[in-house]
């Protein structure tokens, strides 16, 4: 069977696609400051040129990689939205779906964002506006179970909750990658549940 040629534009997309899965694989291994445009070529199979035909510098990589994982949240947060069901069931698949997320993949980008964006103003405003996206669909999910339990929450309320969420998820994946060797994976599940389960039934307007 005859091979399909690539327009151009195709062609220039499945290399921004390859240059940005090789930067993430250096993120996660090296680090943003670590890392060098020539690695990030390298493991895409292509030269500095066609990085630079793409890319204008490693933090722009880096906020399209973050772009790419909002995007990904927020797809996951509808779809489990749109199966619906009871309060508890809705719980049940937000407590799944946060401690399946507990990858050091991804929490290793969103670390090397935070110290850019400490660091550089310049990226800040691009790299929040990121974290509140996905912090609002979060927020979204755990209305659509306090709604589906006749318990309504403002959005502010929600984000609150959202922001609780996020930072446990964070903590855990944390304490795992550094410190993992002090509790059984068993044993940080059973943490990210319980805590998990308190954050998406408390009342942001109580103190406690």
């Amino acid at each position: 069977m005859k091979r399909k040629l690539l327009t151009r534009a195709e062609r220039k997309e499945r290399t921004r696609e390859r240059l940005l899965e090789a930067a993430e694989t250096m993120f996660v291994r090296k680090g943003l400051a670590a890392t060098s445009v020539d690695d990030i070529s390298e493991e895409a199979g292509y030269t500095r040129g066609a990085f630079y035909s793409n890319f204008d510098s490693k933090a722009e990589v880096l906020i399209e990689l973050l772009r790419h994982d909002v995007e990904r949240t927020c797809t996951n947060m509808q779809a489990i939205m749109k199966e619906g069901g009871t309060s508890d069931e809705m719980k049940q698949r937000a407590i799944a779906y946060f401690t399946d997320s507990l990858r050091p993949d991804s929490f290793s980008l969103w670390a090397e964002a935070s110290l850019l964006a400490s660091r550089d103003v310049a990226y800040r405003v691009a790299i929040n506006a990121l974290r509140n996206q996905r912090l609002a669909a979060t927020g979204e999910y755990i209305r659509s179970i306090r709604t589906a339990d006749q318990a309504k929450l403002s959005r502010g309320q929600a984000e609150t909750l959202a922001l609780g969420m996020t930072s446990i998820s964070d903590g855990i994946t944390s304490f795992r990658m550094t410190a993992g060797q002090n509790m059984s994976d068993e044993g940080l599940m059973t943490v990210a549940v319980a805590f998990l389960s308190w954050v998406i039934e408390h009342d942001p307007e109580c103190g406690d």
